[in-house]
């Protein structure tokens, strides 16, 4: 009995051993693609998040295709990029194309599709297909006041832009109200507030501040966004 165990257990091990070894001879010679893009959008030094791409921006995609380890030399391979089923760049801009830069003209509810396709690898055909999300322009209001409320003195808010089509803060323009009334920004900060609440104002007195920032070059992109507050 207990050689008919041992013969099973060597059985199950010897099988185990052979597919691990299959798969990783898989795994070891399967071809991937190994994608990153980026757009030109603006977003403070401080995000570590992905700068999302919007409408009019631009977008540099790039890839490596990795087999065993190594990168492949594609100088000789037809390399296909298609935008939405559209095909963009082929094999007549030249062999082992692994970069793609092109402009945005779609609207923030629709994502982008880019495939990537090698159409004689390994006499062969492979892609990848990658989503761009995109996004629209955010206004975000830095309140770093606990629960809302704001005490006597100079307050201070920061509005900061994500996702504009510009390079730099001098392309954009900053606009505040604080209770539907037009406020001066702080002097030499556009994107900043300075708000003195007066020792006479009431606890609890409502201030409702709002943000807007617009595209100097493109009328069409702004966004705002508003935060309440109240007196403590």
């Amino acid at each position: 009995m207990k050689k008919i165990i041992f013969t099973i257990i060597l059985i199950f091990i010897t099988i185990t051993t052979v597919i691990n070894f299959i798969n990783n001879v898989d795994a070891q010679t399967a071809p991937r693609f190994l994608t990153t893009w980026r757009s030109q959008n603006y977003a403070p030094s401080w995000y570590q998040g992905k700068v999302l791409a919007t409408k009019g921006s631009w977008v540099y995609v790039s890839f490596d295709l990795i087999e065993n380890g190594r990168i492949v030399d594609l100088s000789k391979n037809k390399v296909r990029w298609y935008v939405n089923d559209k095909l963009k760049r082929n094999e007549d801009d030249g062999l082992g194309i692994k970069n793609f830069y092109f402009g945005v003209d779609n609207y923030a509810n629709d994502d982008i599709n880019v495939r990537i396709v090698i159409v004689d690898y390994a006499e062969e055909q492979i892609g990848e297909t990658i989503i761009i999300p995109l996004a629209n322009p955010e206004t975000v209001i830095g309140a770093p006041y606990s629960n809302r409320q704001l005490p006597n003195g100079t307050n201070i808010f920061n509005i900061y832009p994500f996702f504009f089509n510009v390079e730099d803060l001098n392309k954009l323009s900053f606009d505040w109200t604080v209770n539907g009334r037009p406020a001066e920004s702080a002097s030499g900060s556009a994107d900043m507030l300075k708000l003195n609440i007066d020792n006479l104002a009431p606890s609890g007195f409502g201030i409702n501040i709002q943000a807007t920032i617009k595209n100097l070059a493109d009328e069409m992109e702004f966004a705002s966004n508003q935060i309440k507050l109240n007196v403590k």
